[in-house]
């Protein structure tokens, strides 16, 4: 009775054991990226936003929601026509608090860009570096939430670097200098015949100048594609409520076991 006893709450356990961690394997990344991190003053710049590493059940993510905060400070304040959704996600953004969520009507197991959101630099702040975050990020698969770690990146206001491109041309003289060698003369007294043979040598001479040209400064912007990207993936933590509650009931269960055994024992 006590063998058969012992294996159901052993069973029980390693259910409830079994079940956490599938749950807990859920996760994604999200990313952040911008078109360049150092932007002039009232120049309005994107920001864009990407999940990646979707292990999120075998349907996938069919919405997202986050708190974007960023340095009023050095940026404009922005509105709902400044947030995009990407690749068919809808979006909506509150200025009140900073919530922005997103949905598709389609769920989605592979790495895509999801939002777009515009900013604008203030002027008379060249100089300064202002912040922007994407924070308790959640997408869910329609059964459960899943969480991914806060993302983040710096722009710096300021004129962009420029590089000098230097090209150096040959230009090439070229002069032939023709010499004459004299005429040889051969007398041949046999049938009377005077044969004559002028051979006449040339040497050519040729000089080569290379002339340096100036150079020229060019300036060029580069935009640089700057990914913050985090690659630590967050636990699934929206079930954690449900596994303390299973892990309670557990115990609860085997203590209950306990106490029956130890009156069957006295009775006995």
């Amino acid at each position: 009775m006590k063998k058969k006893i012992f294996s159901m709450i052993l069973i029980v356990m390693v259910a409830i054991f079994a079940m956490s961690t599938a749950v807990s394997a859920l996760s994604f990344t999200a990313a952040m990226s911008t078109n360049s991190t150092t932007v002039q003053e009232a120049t309005e710049f994107t920001v864009r936003i990407r999940v990646s590493n979707l292990d999120v059940g075998t349907n996938g993510i069919n919405s997202l929601k986050g708190d974007l905060k960023y340095d009023t400070d050095v940026f404009e304040p922005i509105n709902e026509s400044s947030v995009i959704g990407l690749n068919k996600w809808n979006a909506t953004y509150d200025s009140t608090t900073g919530k922005i969520e997103l949905t598709k009507s389609m769920f989605v197991s592979s790495t895509q860009e999801v939002l777009s959101i515009t900013f604008k630099t203030k002027e008379g702040v060249t100089g300064k570096k202002g912040s922007i975050a994407f924070n308790n990020i959640t997408a869910s698969n329609s059964e459960t939430d899943i969480s991914a770690t806060d993302i983040s990146t710096s722009i710096t206001v300021g004129t962009p670097d420029s590089t000098s491109n230097t090209t150096n041309t040959t230009n090439t003289n070229t002069s032939n200098n023709t010499l004459s060698i004299p005429t040889i003369t051969s007398n041949t007294n046999a049938n009377n015949t005077a044969n004559n043979t002028n051979t006449a040598n040339r040497t050519n001479n040729t000089n080569v100048a290379n002339t340096n040209t100036n150079t020229s400064n060019v300036s060029s912007y580069v935009n640089t594609m700057t990914n913050t990207t985090s690659n630590e993936n967050m636990p699934k933590t929206g079930v954690s409520d449900t596994l303390l509650v299973l892990t309670v009931v557990a115990i609860a269960v085997a203590f209950g076991f306990y106490i029956k055994i130890e009156k069957l024992n006295k009775d006995m």
